[in-house]
Formats: structure tokens, sequence, C-alpha cells
């Protein structure tokens, strides 16, 4: 199944965004909570006209991903804390700050998070995906990974709302170094 980015993203726009352009300070963006860690939205489809989506992620020690693949999308870390096992092209790379990853739509992917804390950007073209997060995720209360159990949707959930964005499970875990 593939996801049509030319239809409208019904997504939510960042606040203080607008598609003709703007500028939010380093506290500003829209918060959500998936799985243990924070995701700050910086830009989202609606913000970009579906060019691409932009966020920084807060992770905890072993946060990980599954292997997977995205039909539609290409993906652009950049890791400013934490050493990161990311898996890409065939070989599991350990990523430390500095770091920039480049995995492009269809390939199998996945992270696991070896640092007591991880932190980084993420780019992701085109834009949409971050409805996944969303959808699957709670809405965060305070800037700050979750001090409580938040949601942790079962890998079923995962599959279901990832097969609509046209999000493939390659493998349960994520491969290590």
């Amino acid at each position: 199944m593939s996801f049509d980015y030319r239809a409208p993203h019904n997504g939510t726009p960042v606040p203080g965004a607008d598609p003709s352009g703007y500028m939010l300070g380093p506290d500003e963006g829209s918060m959500t909570w998936f799985a243990g860690a924070l995701i700050t939205f910086k830009a989202k489809a609606a913000d970009t006209k579906g060019v691409l989506s932009f966020f920084q992620c807060d992770v905890p020690h072993g946060w990980q991903a599954p292997v997977h693949r995205h039909a539609n999308e290409s993906e652009l870390f950049f890791i400013t804390e934490g050493e990161w096992e990311v898996f890409v092209n065939d070989t599991v790379h350990l990523v430390t700050p500095g770091s920039t990853v480049w995995i492009p739509q269809a390939t199998p992917h996945s992270i696991f998070v070896r640092s007591k804390r991880g932190r980084g950007f993420c780019m992701v073209t085109p834009a949409g995906f971050e409805k996944f997060f969303e959808d699957m995720g709670e809405p965060a209360t305070s800037p700050s990974m979750p001090t409580h159990e938040t949601r942790n949707p079962s890998p079923e959930e995962l599959l279901k709302g990832g097969e609509a964005m046209g999000w493939e499970f390659v493998e349960p875990e994520p491969r290590r170094l």
C-alpha cells in the first residue's frame, strides 16, 4: 500500500509555523511522547506543503526501532548526543555526536540507542509520516522525556498504523553490532 502525498495531509501544523516561511525558537514546536521518547516537531506536512518533516528526538537507553522500511520516505538523521547503532545498507554503524545517517526510501533500517540517552534530529521527505508518531503516541505535556509510563503501542498496532503510511516491518529486532 502506498501513501498518497498529493492528498490533503489532514495533519495539524506546528504552533507558530506558516507554510510561507517561519522561525521557531529553541523551545518551540509540537511535542509527542512515542514509546518512551520525546519527539519535538519543528516542521510537519501542514507547515511545508508536504515537502518535509523535521523533528528532534530525545530517546532513553535501549530505545529501538525494528528493522523496517518506508515505501515513500527517505530519512536523514543528525546525532547530537549519545551512541546509537543504526543499521542501513546491510551494515550496523556506530553513530556518535556529529554523525549523519542517510536512509533512502525502501531501504531496510533499524535503530538501537546504546548510551544512557540519545538525542538527534531527523528530516523525513516527503512529509506526512509524522502522523504515524502522533497516532501511535500521545501529546507530551512537558518538554522532556516522559517520567511516567506512556502509551506503548503493540507490534500489531504499529504494523496496522505503519501499513497505512507505507511502512513495512522486516524483522522484529534491530540489527546490532
